[in-house]
């Protein structure tokens, strides 16, 4: 077909006077070209050999023409390359032209000055026990018609039962809990965390309005963090087979209570003390990456607060009821935002009471970390 060429630059006054257009037609694009006067004859012209440098060709000519012959090229290269002893390794989904092997050369020249040693997974949780930046007040909630009759009722079917609610006792529990929160501890609690369970229920809602709490800092939680500990087979059963659990506990981190046996899966309906200890871990590394320097109350159950506490204090799970056991309408108050002090401090001895720390950060506080 017919070739024009055109300079790379600018063109001279005498190429402008002596140029014609052309155009060069590159899929969809138009352009024009300036030809450039030249004293040889075309069929000397046509055996130059083209300097890819300092020439731009514009042909008329079939556009797969074009790509076949690129191919071929991308084709030798990539043998003469290979042929080199000091051949280059091509990534994976790079064709194999000079530019891709100049590329991955580069490429990896600099994997080999990194360090590929495997970095360690990040916590997803703080580690327990830790200093906290939140005062949290665990609560019991009050005697509800269930503690008068002595039954257990773990099941979640059953949770928004307005039957088994409180009885006058249990709210006038609530009202001296409320009253010690704010007497004997000078709280200021910013926010109300409660079981949806309705016993639990209940003695929020007393406590919310004692301590003049907004119900916009109410928080009802859905997701089972707070619930009471699943006791499978002994739902509806007395309370008096609570004790056997417990001398279970004593022996073994994994015990459960006997599941349901008709259950599709037996063993969800039921916990162990290290069940409830994840629990404690997702429930405090919520709270304190949501809040800093707050009073928080935490309405929920017997072996669920009780587990919370040996979580946070560094004590055997398996103790969890001999050490930290909560009567119904209790309050306990968690403060380790320092130094702790009374039942329990003996085994916390916190490494790092300044500065923060993300959650996700080892914040390891055992009792034997500073002995020599």
């Amino acid at each position: 077909g017919t070739r024009t060429t055109a300079s790379v630059g600018w063109p001279s006054p005498v190429e402008m006077l002596v140029s014609t257009p052309s155009v060069c037609s590159v899929g969809s694009q138009r352009r024009f070209t300036a030809r450039r006067a030249s004293s040889k004859p075309a069929s000397e012209r046509a055996g130059r050999v083209r300097d890819r440098r300092s020439v731009v060709s514009c042909e008329y000519f079939d556009w797969n023409d074009v790509k076949r012959s690129r191919s071929r090229q991308r084709e030798k290269s990539a043998a003469e390359f290979a042929k080199t002893e000091n051949s280059l390794v091509v990534l994976p989904g790079m064709h194999c032209g000079r530019r891709s092997v100049l590329l991955s050369s580069v490429t990896l020249a600099g994997l080999a000055g990194l360090d590929t040693a495997v970095p360690s997974p990040a916590l997803a949780f703080i580690d327990l026990p830790s200093r906290l930046h939140n005062r949290y007040f665990l609560v019991r909630h009050g005697e509800s018609l269930l503690d008068t009759r002595g039954i257990v009722l773990s099941n979640p079917s059953f949770k928004y039962d307005t039957t088994y609610g409180l009885t006058k006792l249990g709210i006038s529990q609530m009202h001296l809990a409320s009253k010690k929160i704010t007497d004997e501890y000078d709280g200021a609690p910013s926010w109300l965390y409660t079981s949806n369970y309705q016993r639990s229920f209940q003695s929020s809602l007393i406590i919310r309005e004692d301590l003049g709490m907004l119900f916009s800092q109410l928080r009802t939680e859905f997701s089972g963090l707070l619930d009471p500990r699943k006791m499978g087979d002994l739902d509806y059963k007395s309370q008096e087979l609570w004790k056997d659990v417990w001398a279970r506990d004593l022996l073994d981190p994994t015990n459960t209570p006997p599941p349901v046996p008709a259950s599709l899966q037996p063993s969800a309906s039921v916990e162990s003390p290290r069940d409830l200890f994840r629990r404690a871990l997702e429930c405090f590394t919520r709270l304190e990456s949501t809040y800093y320097g707050e009073d928080v109350i935490l309405v929920s159950h017997q072996d669920t607060l009780s587990l919370f506490t040996a979580s946070v204090m560094g004590t055997k799970l398996t103790d969890h009821h001999k050490d930290w056991a909560m009567e119904l309408g209790e309050v306990r108050c968690l403060d380790l935002s320092g130094v702790p002090s009374g039942k329990g401090s003996e085994n916390f001895s916190p490494t790092d009471l300044r500065g923060e720390y993300a959650v996700g950060d080892r914040a390891v506080n055992y009792q034997n970390l500073n002995k020599k």
